[in-house]
């Protein structure tokens, strides 16, 4: 399953005449990544942050709460490198970008309203790695990109370039910083070693002597009590200047395994502490680089770290925001409202509202279930990683994960554990054992009689009476909830590759997409009858059945588009306008109410059973949405975001609202 990019919500639902839509709710999990923090000069108690995905999120408590914002720019991959508050208004924020795609480039971003709204400010296709505004004279502001170091006096109406065009060394700028009292004094870190001008941009020397060679400079600042005193952190260790950058010394006292230094901070209160924000954790000094010490554990990835009256902030992957009010005794998370999480799947217990569990991607637990709607996230044990899985389910009998590798795994809440779970009966297991054997290109089967199901689990159903499992070699039934598993033949193909299946709440009627085709059962797989998709189409991918009693309106995903069935398969039609061609990533139902995740970023909301569609609007809406599904019994649309974790939208049926029109939330 894709992992790109980026985030999460939900969508309107109308499911009944008397049903009104409520706001949308994140539901976490809390944390996830972050990519940089900017602290407001002129009230530190408001942070700005942001992320790899072009988000930006504030606290107005000094880190305790987060609210998103929105994304400076529109692409789904924009890294923000730096954001400025303006010195001269607090409402003026400035972003710098690179884009995860090279082609891209990047820019600097502008907005005016603290957050709220962003425009376009210049260098667009730059990728900008470094920002700055000069203490001495804000109106000028300087970024180190790719490829060079450009200015602005004019608020980003216009950028001038200062370093040369094609320069050998003078390119692949990661950190810029002024003289605090001297704006004409400029400092840059390239990828490979540090440069200064003493006159604003006309000249450009190198300043590395006493740094070792090939140093990737990351961070600049000059210290604002000794302007000669010059801090660098690198690929190499910390680096510290008393003559402005003529001679470099190495700073002693950081392991040299924690040499990947992201950011180095001077107090603003204490100017003799500094803080290291490495890979390797977070140290400091308080004796101007005499001695350090580590205050957080190793194993934690520091990427941004503000200093504030009393406190320190940290930005991490994986862990989100920290806070520590002790000097750094003890930290603690502060994720509320910072979700940001990378969701790989996510399974929906339908039978219990709010029961959710979702697998995670580069996060400290890799599986995580809510009992209660979002309140609150519990690990769910060992014994399974994210890397192995394929997909999640909610069985009526509890959790069960499909691997990428073949086989099925069930969670034991008595062991709070993850363990194989599911075998093959003696017959199924020989037949199985000569398909895969028969198969070109495939070496000897794994399947063995009286051994752990291995097959590779490629989607499941669950009813009342019986499980179904489809699979490369046939479609698997168990009537045991899973302890054992048999072959169930699709009429006289018994090992007929099965890419999905549906059943009916009571398993009377099953519905499955095969290697040839569509093959539909009204008696619970006794017989069975072949639907074709129009020509046109390609084959088909998947099926969705809208549940309950419209079980005749059917949903096929195939290589050329969606499309609709509404008199249970006997004919077909490609769904309706407004929705691209582009292939469909996933798609739930509900009644009248359809809505698509595409696997190039976005949902479309169809609120006539499919006939038309409307692209869902707002800034989180324009993401990547592995899973959306839904709880009908709660009125309940979920989506489950690659980036920003997992969002709902809840309605309520009142006896006097209508139907709203057109309106769409923005989300």
């Amino acid at each position: 399953m894709r992992r790109r990019a980026k985030f999460a919500l939900l969508l309107c639902l109308l499911l009944a005449p008397l049903t009104r839509a409520q706001v949308w709710q994140p539901m976490g999990p809390p944390g996830g990544d972050v990519r940089t923090l900017s602290v407001d000069p002129a009230n530190r108690n408001q942070i700005y942050l942001g992320t790899s995905d072009g988000h930006v999120f504030r606290s107005g408590d000094a880190g305790e709460h987060w609210t998103l914002l929105g994304r400076a720019g529109s692409r789904l991959d924009s890294v923000i490198t730096s954001i400025v508050v303006d010195a001269r208004d607090s409402r003026v924020l400035w972003a710098s970008t690179w884009t995860q795609d090279p082609t891209a480039g990047g820019g600097i971003y502008r907005s005016d309203d603290a957050g709220q709204s962003w425009r376009a400010a210049g260098l667009a296709g730059h990728a900008v790695r470094a920002l700055a505004q000069a203490p001495s004279r804000p109106d000028l502001i300087i970024a180190g990109a790719v490829d060079g170091v450009f200015r602005t006096v004019d608020s980003g109406a216009a950028w001038e370039r200062l370093t040369p065009v094609g320069h050998e060394e003078l390119r692949n700028f990661d950190s810029v910083a002024f003289d605090p009292a001297d704006a004409q004094v400029i400092y840059v870190g390239t990828y490979h070693l540090p440069w200064k001008t003493a006159d604003g941009g006309a000249h450009w020397a190198p300043v590395h002597e006493g740094m070792i060679d090939d140093s990737d400079v990351m961070s600049l600042f000059v210290d604002r009590t000794h302007t000669r005193r010059i801090f660098a952190s690198a690929c190499s260790g910390i680096y510290m200047s008393e003559d402005g950058a003529a001679l470099w010394r190495k700073i002693q006292g950081i392991p040299y395994s924690a040499r990947r230094t992201q950011v180095i901070l001077q107090d603003p209160e204490h100017p003799a502490t500094v803080y290291a924000a490495t890979t390797e954790g977070l140290w400091v000094t308080q004796n101007s680089g005499s001695g350090w010490r580590r205050l957080t554990p190793g194993d934690w990835v520091i990427n941004a770290v503000a200093a504030l009256p009393g406190r320190i902030v940290i930005g991490t992957e994986r862990l989100g925001v920290l806070l520590s009010d002790d000097g750094g005794a003890h930290f603690r998370a502060a994720n509320e409202g910072f979700f940001h999480r990378a969701i790989l799947a996510l399974a929906l217990d339908r039978d219990r509202p709010g029961r959710v569990l979702v697998a995670l991607a580069n996060a400290p637990e890799s599986l995580l279930a809510t009992e209660d709607g979002g309140k609150s996230w519990t690990p769910l044990g060992p014994g399974l990683k994210t890397q192995s899985l394929r997909k999640i389910y909610a069985t009526p009998d509890g959790w069960l994960a499909a691997l990428q590798r073949g086989g099925l795994f069930r969670y034991s809440s008595a062991r709070n554990s993850w363990a194989a779970a599911g075998r093959l009966d003696p017959v199924t297991a020989k037949e199985l054992a000569g398909a895969s054997n028969s198969t070109p290109g495939r070496g000897k089967s794994p399947v063995i009689p009286g051994v752990q199901f291995a097959e590779p689990v490629l989607d499941m159903a669950f009813s009342s009476s019986a499980w179904f499992a489809a699979t490369a070699h046939g479609l698997l039934r168990s009537v045991d909830q899973g302890e054992t598993w048999s072959l169930l033949p699709l009429g006289p193909m018994a090992t007929l590759p099965v890419s999905s299946v549906r059943a009916s709440a009571d398993g009377a009627r099953l519905w499955v997409v095969s290697l040839r085709g569509m093959v539909f059962s009204a008696d619970a797989g006794k017989s069975w009858a072949w639907h074709d998709l129009p020509a046109s189409a390609g084959a088909a991918l998947w099926l969705e059945v809208s549940p309950g009693a419209d079980e005749d309106t059917l949903v096929a995903a195939a290589e050329k588009g969606l499309y609709i069935s509404r008199d249970a398969g006997q004919s077909w039609n490609r769904v309706g306008a407004g929705l691209p061609q582009a292939p469909i990533q996933n798609l739930a139902t509900a009644g009248a109410t359809f809505l698509a995740s595409m696997r190039a970023g976005g949902l479309y909301l169809s609120r006539d059973r499919g006939r038309t569609w409307t692209r869902v609007s707002g800034t989180l809406a324009e993401g990547f949405f592995p899973a959306v599904t839904t709880e009908e019994k709660a009125l309940t649309l979920f989506a489950a975001s690659a980036t920003e974790g997992l969002f709902a939208i809840r309605f309520e049926r009142t006896e006097h609202s209508a139907i709203p029109g057109n309106e769409l939330p923005q989300l």
